[in-house]
């Protein structure tokens, strides 16, 4: 078979498996405390954004080869017949709700709201009468990972009953919020949550996240409490000490026992709180985490972590268990949280690398697995969901990974107080809403990353003045814009955005152009003597078996200067 008349097919197939289903715009159910932190970034429902590109493409083939195929009783199986068979298998359930309904508000795929209802509403028959929500037997409760498994239940639940609309739902979550706040805490006769899970307490306490959301849905001060409560354990002798770690310029590798995705998962309820209350030394450590992260343990392709721990500064071995996809999802979800809460590009650049190479690159093509690492070197280990020697059909990163997908649509395309932004390039269309209210549909067409030209048609409802904000990547260094084929300038704001402020009429075209070259990354440290191609926002692969029907192999090569322009490098259309 000829191979690129094969690919084109595949893609045919996958924008064909799943349609966008025209319907009625959904509304969240409002929350009863907003956050005293206005967001810079107004993330959206993700009904309004639609991505038919790269992007687009894999969500569908997510919604349609995994999402849509697991097999919902055995997801319900840990709470239905405790003990579940995995510590932890209680948390696919929640991970599979939070991913399936941000996927369903998204595509309004009629499939995945049947499963979407069932799954819901049949987790809520599993709870009992004092509120228990995991897959424990009693003597058993309150241990290694049953507190992480109600934070994915209520993650889960929390982002039903907020998309749906059913709020019969709503006190399933209020009851597994009830026996947290009155299971744990530093009153006497009360658990110490640090000793109820996982590496050095960061398990139990990344609870913190749907806890926040669960008090602005409610208004219920006790929930502010117990996560007030958390902050403090963090600080307690046994504790993992993330503040105190973070704000003395601390690295990450220095927080509890360096566990990435847990930390990570964390630090997203402590966004959730700052969010909500105004603490700003929660953002400064927060702030601290990610620039140190960004500068010393991130590798090219936004992976991080290896064993599934931060480790000594530049110590980024490219095997041994890199890139664990549930923090690669994780790390994604953070960027996505300063996004919004600040509306700087840095974040959004972040985004991109990510999504585009590790994020992806973690997903089989079809979408119907995920790597659990996937590391620099070597072959990727897809798993699709085959039982282990348990019977058990699920990992953490086969769950995690569908929900960094579900949330793409959230922050590809935003507004703020100025008009619209976009953060991601995409084809595909955006109906949004500005923040005075004006409606505003924004078309793009592009094969980017497969080309270096974005085009968007720009369509207000009626003539308005307002600014589109176009994120200028930080590796791009030369871009132009055009609005109706004449020249604008295109020098990046303080936050990395190039604003076009107009009076715009429906039918406006915007091109803009992000010269893609090739550079080339040279390793230094514990990569001294290695090199990485790198081209746009792409980190570029060796196909060890394509140099093998040459007659060569990746040892062969050798580069005299570390300069991209000294090599010669021809790129070809994808």
């Amino acid at each position: 078979m000829n191979t690129n008349m094969s690919i084109k097919t595949f893609s045919f197939l996958l924008l064909a498996t799943v349609s966008t289903v025209v319907a009625a715009p959904i509304f969240l159910v409002p929350e009863k405390v907003p956050g005293v932190v206005a967001d810079r970034q107004d993330f959206q429902i993700p009904d309004r954004v639609h991505q038919d590109g790269w992007v687009g493409q894999r969500a569908a083939a997510s919604i349609t080869n995994r999402l849509e195929q697991v097999d919902l009783d055995k997801l319900l199986e840990g709470f239905r017949h405790r003990p579940g068979r995995q510590d932890w298998i209680g948390e696919h359930a929640g991970k599979w709700l939070h991913a399936a309904t941000l996927e369903w508000v998204n595509s309004g795929d009629p499939v995945l709201r049947t499963k979407l209802d069932y799954v819901a509403t049949e987790l809520a028959k599993c709870q009992t009468p004092d509120g228990y929500l995991g897959t424990y037997v009693d003597a058993k409760r309150w241990t290694s990972w049953d507190v992480w498994v109600h934070k994915y239940d209520l993650l889960g639940l929390v982002a039903y009953v907020r998309y749906t609309g059913n709020t019969n739902l709503l006190s399933t979550c209020t009851r597994m919020g009830d026996i947290l706040c009155e299971t744990f805490g530093d009153a006497p006769g009360k658990r110490d949550i640090i000793k109820s899970g996982e590496h050095a307490g960061l398990a139990p306490t990344s609870v913190l996240e749907p806890m926040m959301l669960l008090y602005r849905l409610t208004g219920e001060p006790r929930y502010l409490d117990f996560c007030k409560y958390i902050l403090r354990s963090w600080e307690q002798p046994n504790g993992p000490h993330i503040f105190s770690t973070l704000l003395a310029g601390k690295g990450v590798n220095n927080v509890g026992d360096a566990k990435a995705y847990e930390m990570l998962s964390c630090l997203n309820g402590a966004l959730e709180y700052y969010r909500t209350t105004g603490d700003k030394q929660v953002l400064k450590a927060c702030f601290n985490a990610w620039q140190d992260i960004v500068d010393n343990r991130i590798y090219p392709t936004g992976a991080m972590s290896y064993y599934e721990a931060f480790h000594d500064n530049y110590d980024l071995p490219n095997t041994s268990n890199v890139g664990e996809t549930c923090v690669t999802v994780t790390w994604l979800q953070f960027n996505a949280q300063l996004l919004r809460l600040t509306g700087e590009a840095r974040f959004a650049d972040q985004l991109e690398r990510v999504i585009l190479n590790q994020l992806l690159g973690a997903q089989l093509c079809d979408g119907s697995g995920w790597g659990y690492y996937v590391q620099m070197e070597g072959k990727k280990p897809y798993y699709r969901g085959e039982p282990d020697v348990d019977g058990v059909e699920f990992t953490c990163c086969l769950s995690s990974g569908p929900r960094g997908l579900a949330l793409i649509p959230t922050f590809a395309v935003t507004t703020d107080t100025d008009g619209v932004v976009v953060n991601l390039y995409e084809s595909g269309q955006a109906k949004l809403t500005l923040r005075n209210g004006t409606p505003v549909q924004i078309h793009t067409d592009t094969l980017y990353p497969g080309e270096d030209t974005i085009r968007f048609t720009v369509s207000p409802a009626t003539k308005k003045s307002f600014a589109i904000k176009l994120r200028i990547p930080s590796w791009c260094r030369t871009a132009s814009i055009e609005v109706n084929g004449k020249k604008v300038q295109t020098k990046s704001g303080s936050d990395g955005y190039a604003k076009v402020e107009r009076r715009w009429k429906p039918g406006d075209k915007i091109e803009l152009t992000l010269k893609q070259e090739a550079r080339l990354m040279i390793g230094d440290h514990l990569n001294q003597g290695r090199v990485a191609i790198l081209y746009g926002p792409l980190v570029l692969a060796v196909d060890e078996a394509l140099l093998q029907a040459d007659g060569q192999t990746i040892g062969s090569f050798a580069i005299a200067k570390p300069d991209a322009a000294a090599l010669a490098l021809k790129p070809e259309p994808a």
